[in-house]
């Protein structure tokens, strides 16, 4: 799993113009992982039983193996949620919120949700991202004159406990950090 992640922090770096290492380095030496399994038992009516409310990730990149005959991740786009059809032999990557902050917004951290079926579903998801100690911020190649920071820099336990604060709640961690602009 290590060895794909950095191939996918690698191909993001290039789609920003960085150094291949670059989102490698910043997310630290010894990054944290997290594996956790989800298990959807089938409703008779999924249109009145949500799996899991709409949430982005708090971590940098997830990966996400679907069981297969049964569609229950849905992202949203131009306002509407789209489900995410299970191919076979196919991972789902969601970018998180540390993506979303090192990248300065130029990538946003995915909204979604699971919703339920009439079938039952398992998915397997391992979470990616800085260990407690890393220092994040948006990366400098990323801030100029017309991109200023969006977020201001932080210590990754400083995020995680304002994470773990909003449970129960609509989390927006990331939003705490936000840089506010300056009215001209």
């Amino acid at each position: 799993m290590d060895a794909l992640v950095g191939k996918l922090s690698s191909l993001i770096s290039q789609g920003l113009n960085l150094k291949n290492e670059c989102l490698k380095n910043r997310i630290g030496g010894e990054p944290r992982r997290r594996v956790q399994a989800n298990y959807y038992p089938p409703s008779p009516d999924p249109e009145l039983t949500l799996g899991l409310a709409v949430h982005t990730d708090p971590n940098a990149i997830t990966v996400l193996l679907q069981s297969q005959g049964a569609s229950g991740l849905q992202v949203i786009h131009d306002d509407k949620w789209l489900a995410v059809a299970p191919l076979p032999n196919a991972l789902v990557v969601n970018l998180g919120d540390q993506i979303q902050v090192l990248s300065n917004g130029r990538y946003k951290s995915v909204h979604h949700r699971a919703v339920s079926s009439k079938v039952l579903r398992v998915s397997l998801a391992v979470f990616y991202g800085p260990n407690k100690d890393t220092m994040i911020s948006p990366i400098e190649e990323l801030v100029d004159d017309e991109h200023p920071p969006m977020y201001r820099e932080y210590k990754m336990s400083e995020f995680l406990d304002h994470f773990v604060r909003q449970r129960g709640k609509r989390r927006m961690a990331k939003e705490i950090f936000q840089v506010q602009k300056v009215a001209e």
